[in-house]
């Protein structure tokens, strides 16, 4: 019996969101800014030299993950486990910022300063859901 052929035009759309995301993200990373998880990073490191590192190498990581995806809708799976512990990496960088900003960041679950909107709340971690979700799918 053959292997069934995972190819929608679901997945196609999600690699090219993600993989577009995280190598701009990745960019972003090395240019000294950054997404959700090099903010998870910086919230996590006081040293400043060891945050600036793992910003930068997580930033590698991210953009190297991203052109791999890409990549990977022309070359098929020829990039094999590397790609999978790239996104295993991201994933739990991913998890992590998720924790660290929408529910102990500022503006997230548990600070209910005098700003504070729950459909704002909502509606980010719902986005950081999603991510996370295609990312899980695109690992498999």
């Amino acid at each position: 019996m053959g292997k069934a052929n995972n190819f929608s035009i679901g997945r196609l759309l999600l690699q090219i969101a993600v993989g577009a995301m995280l190598a701009v993200a990745g960019i972003w990373a090395l240019q000294g800014g950054g997404d959700e998880g090099v903010t998870a990073i910086r919230k996590l490191i006081d040293a400043k030299n060891v945050e600036s590192i793992l910003c930068i190498a997580f930033g590698i990581i991210e953009l190297i993950a991203g052109i791999f995806l890409i990549l990977a809708l022309f070359l098929g799976d020829k990039l094999g486990s590397l790609s999978k512990i790239l996104m295993l990496i991201i994933m739990i960088v991913w998890i992590i910022a998720i924790v660290l900003i929408d529910f102990f960041g500022s503006g997230s679950l548990f600070d209910h300063g005098s700003h504070w909107n729950f459909l704002k709340w909502l509606y980010n971690f719902a986005y950081h859901l999603i991510v996370l979700g295609a990312i899980i799918v695109l690992q498999n």
